[in-house]
């Protein structure tokens, strides 16, 4: 799967706990314009399984190339706490990683079992972008990270 070059994204969510949960994820897709719907897929045995399947709420941050700190942060495994200054709230009052290309406020919308994963639906509610429109995204390709083409 390593030869589809895909763009990388965070997840986000309000935590029980008050704080903020995120994962990183390269299985960020559209699906449907009417209404706005977007997917991403979780691992079944993610530890964190409940905790984003459960969600009313979520956002998806596409990460900037310069960014690749973020992604290794919430791609890892272990627990952890979102380090200060990665976040910033979305109008909607998600949290959305900071100096994102882009970001998408979603309410939960359906669920679909695909083998270990878990296809997570979202309806898009709301969403935003940074102004300038300069940046380049954040893409994964063959086990490594690089820089979006320019359009």
């Amino acid at each position: 799967m390593g030869q589809f070059p895909t763009g990388v994204c965070v997840v986000a969510l309000d935590a029980p706990d008050g704080g903020v949960a995120a994962m990183t994820i390269n299985s960020f897709v559209s699906v449907s314009l009417n209404p706005l719907l977007v997917c991403w897929s979780l691992h079944n045995s993610s530890s964190r399984f409940d905790l984003f399947a459960k969600a009313p709420r979520f956002s998806i941050s596409v990460l900037a190339d310069t960014q690749r700190e973020q992604a290794l942060t919430y791609a890892s495994r272990a627990d952890y706490a979102p380090r200060a200054g990665d976040f910033t709230r979305s109008a909607a009052g998600l949290p959305v990683v900071a100096g994102a290309v882009a970001h998408f406020e979603c309410s939960a919308h359906a669920q679909h079992p695909a083998g270990d994963h878990t296809m997570l639906v979202g309806e898009v509610t709301g969403l935003g972008e940074l102004p300038s429109g300069d940046e380049r995204a954040l893409a994964f390709y063959k086990g490594a990270f690089s820089s979006a083409p320019e359009a």
